[in-house]
């Protein structure tokens, strides 16, 4: 038995000796390379044409076989960038291994470029996964690589990049025009290069200034009739105390943006706060806080403070300050949800506070902007309170009109995840009821009653056409029974009702990824519109600009793609993070071979000569 053993043992030792006896005579007494010292791999950056390079050294008689490759580009948080599941790599040597058997290799150095769909802005790692052996020696192991990336924010890169930048876009940087143009820019990285190596204070002040612009775009334009609705509220409106709860709603609303700059400063810009702000429990919740803001509106109740509050902060007045804890928390509400669309000193601000990677300059930087934003809120506000009529019949009509308004506004927000059709019914409900109220039903009196009769019968039966138009499956409320005047067949053969014009509507990250690879098969550039129903601006950009005669005529030669990604689920999400998308609306520009170009991405509304002059300057040239 003894024997048995001893043989066995030789045996083993024989057979792990022949591979290293065959490796001693094609590298002599030296002993065998590990895999670092056989495969050298070599990485970079290039963010400017948006590619990763990897440089594969291979000693000799060494190969790497090809389909043992696997790559993906991660953040921080693990969370996956680019899984290159599309790239094709190169082709290789054919050979018969003993182990795979007809594969191909790769001897003496490989060269991979791997396109980057869209310029992360936060810290990345590449992992990179391969498999090499020594020619009829050995087989080394599965090899991963885990390679860090510096952020590839503007801040950080190297002179020379700086220097290519255009002249116009440069120049911004050295003069004190530079400060308006910038403000003026649609380009989301201009706004932050210019704050590069600004002092604090100054940099506040431009996003203080830059919260002003804000100010006059769709983002803020439903937030009007809310304030309008909460001043309405008061028993006596004034000046005094419009400005008063104008600006406690004001500062509710800077919490939210305060609270997402520290957020983004901390985590990056990838954590995208638009997309889960839209989530259905964020959107619920809000519409049952304006559900019962508009059943206080109808004299149901009365909203303040809790009792126990109202003790402590006991005073002559007490009762104002349920009113302006609750201006402060509807300020909240809509910074979170009413206003969902970005615009490009918006994004350019997360870009800056991203990069900072500093929890107090992004809430103090984001704190400015919001309360630029609030300005022409705390003016219209305080002028709206003088205007008001006191307390009355009126005041109580006027009130029962923005609890109306309010309702309004709940409904809107329900139409971002519910059917359009059952949107399309409550409107006509609410309209319908309101005529009602208003006295749609009553004996027609004299002067201002019969033109107040007049518009309760007009919108009671536009009401009762929205709720026949919704039985009949419409869903535009202004045209409810377009339904019932389309033909049979021209509804059969409508297979996308979302395309308009040369424009593909895609649904799905399978799809668009399917839609840019025919593009890249044909040689063609792609312009990407990622939109949605519940983002205003989005809507005003494609009425205006991307349905314009002459926008249309300048990208003939470009596919057109609106992705549509109204819907809240998690292939959205995927859609968004794929392509690093921090709000919408957004424009994404790729290359006939697949690229994005760079520095050429249209955030928010842009007006049709604008987005021509883009084109000229950012677009056509990079193709």
């Amino acid at each position: 038995m003894q024997n048995s053993w001893q043989r066995l043992g030789l045996f083993l030792s024989l057979f792990c000796l022949w591979p290293i006896a065959i490796a001693q005579d094609l590298f002599g007494e030296q002993p065998l390379p590990g895999v670092d010292e056989a495969i050298q791999l070599i990485t970079d950056a290039d963010w400017d044409n948006q590619q990763l390079l990897l440089d594969f050294e291979l000693m000799e008689d060494v190969y790497l076989y090809q389909h043992r490759f696997g790559f993906s580009l991660r953040d921080q948080n693990g969370n996956v960038l680019e899984d290159f599941a599309d790239y094709a790599l190169p082709p290789g040597k054919d050979k018969t291994d003993e182990i795979f058997g007809d594969v191909e290799v790769y001897y003496d150095r490989l060269t991979l470029n791997l396109p980057v769909t869209s310029v992360p802005l936060v810290a990345t790692e590449l992992e990179v996964r391969y498999q090499g052996c020594i020619e009829d020696t050995l087989c080394y192991p599965p090899t991963r690589k885990v390679i860090p990336l510096a952020n590839p924010s503007p801040a950080k890169k190297p002179p020379a990049a700086q220097a290519a930048r255009p002249a116009d876009t440069a120049s911004s940087n050295n003069d004190d025009g530079g400060f308006l143009s910038t403000l003026q820019s649609d380009d989301a990285n201009a706004f932050n290069r210019w704050m590069n190596d600004r002092s604090l204070g100054l940099v506040i002040g431009l996003f203080f200034v830059g919260g002003l612009l804000l100010a006059f775009t769709p983002c803020v334009f439903p937030m009007v009739p809310i304030l309008s609705g909460i001043i309405a509220g008061e028993k006596e409106p004034s000046a005094s105390r419009g400005f008063v709860l104008s600006t406690s709603y004001v500062l509710g609303m800077a919490v939210p943006y305060t609270f997402a700059g520290l957020l983004v400063a901390v985590f990056g810009a990838g954590l995208n706060l638009q997309f889960l702000l839209q989530q259905p429990a964020a959107i619920i919740t809000s519409t049952v806080i304006f559900v019962l803001l508009a059943l206080s509106m109808f004299g149901l109740y009365e909203l303040q403070l809790p009792a126990f509050l109202r003790n402590k902060l006991h005073q002559p007045g007490e009762s104002k300050r349920g009113s302006l804890f609750g201006a402060a928390i509807m300020g909240t509400i809509s910074a979170l949800v009413v206003s969902p669309c970005v615009t490009p000193i918006l994004a350019g601000a997360l870009i800056y506070v991203a990069a900072s990677g500093d929890a107090l300059t992004g809430a103090a930087s984001l704190f400015a902007l919001s309360m630029g934003m609030g300005l022409p809120l705390i003016i219209f506000g305080t002028g709206g309170g003088s205007l008001l009529p006191r307390a009355g019949m009126w005041m109580e009509e006027i009130k029962r009109f923005f609890g109306v308004v309010m309702l309004g506004v709940a409904i809107w927000l329900l139409d971002r995840i519910i059917n359009g059709t059952i949107t399309l019914g409550l409107y006509g409900l609410l309209l319908a009821v309101y005529g009602v109220q208003l006295g749609a039903l009553e004996a027609a009196g004299e002067g201002i009653a019969r033109l107040k009769r007049g518009i309760a019968l007009v919108l009671a039966l536009y009401g009762s056409v929205m709720i026949v138009g919704a039985l009949s499956g419409g869903d535009d409320p202004l045209q409810p029974l377009a339904p019932m005047t389309q033909s049979a067949p021209a509804t059969a053969t409508t297979s996308a009702p979302g395309d308009h014009g040369p424009w593909q509507t895609i649904l799905g990250r399978d799809n668009l990824s399917n839609a840019l690879a025919n593009s890249r098969q044909a040689g063609k550039p792609v312009l990407v519109d990622f939109f949605a129903e519940w983002c205003v601006a989005c809507k005003v950009l494609e009425e205006t600009t991307l349905s314009d005669a002459q926008v249309l005529a300048a990208m003939k030669d470009f596919d057109l793609y609106r992705v549509d990604i109204t819907e809240i689920n998690a292939d959205s999400q995927a859609i968004m993070e794929q392509y690093n998308i921090l709000g919408l609306p957004a424009l994404v520009f790729f290359t006939p071979e697949g690229m994005e170009l760079p520095e050429s991405r249209v955030l928010g509304e842009m007006k049709p000569d604008r987005f021509l002059e883009h084109l000229d300057k950012r677009v056509m040239p990079g193709l």
